[in-house]
């Protein structure tokens, strides 16, 4: 995955990440799709309703085409209906995780949602 300036910046500045303008959700996915070889952002902890639009946001302000989520939580579908509400298409596919996996010792395949930005 390409790194991106002004979440790289954002580590070093004595500032909260909302007061820096970049969505914590965002940022945190980021934080953990660098260590894996995935093209694109992974959500693999929650996303609430309030990220949808910060999420799409950054995609766009970054030139990200997609992101990918992999997470459990409840209610999936209200969150998926948020971002294709916003503009964006769901598709599935697979990415790899950063754990591995015991009995390959390669790291873990996952099936994951893919939410495109159409810009």
């Amino acid at each position: 995955m390409k790194t991106i300036e002004k979440l790289e910046k954002a580590r070093n500045i004595d500032k909260c990440l909302k007061d820096q303008g970049i969505n914590s959700t965002f940022f945190y996915a980021y934080e953990r799709t660098l260590d894996t070889t995935n093209e694109s952002i992974n959500f693999s902890d929650v996303i609430w309703e309030t990220d949808v639009k910060p999420i799409i946001d950054h995609c766009k302000e970054f030139d990200i085409d997609y992101i990918t989520i992999t997470n459990c939580q409840a209610r999936i579908e209200d969150i998926l209906a948020l971002f294709v509400e916003n503009g964006c298409s769901i598709q599935l596919t697979m990415v790899t995780s950063k754990y591995i996996d015991f009995k390959t010792n390669e790291p873990e395949i996952k099936n994951a949602i893919k939410v495109v930005i159409n810009k």
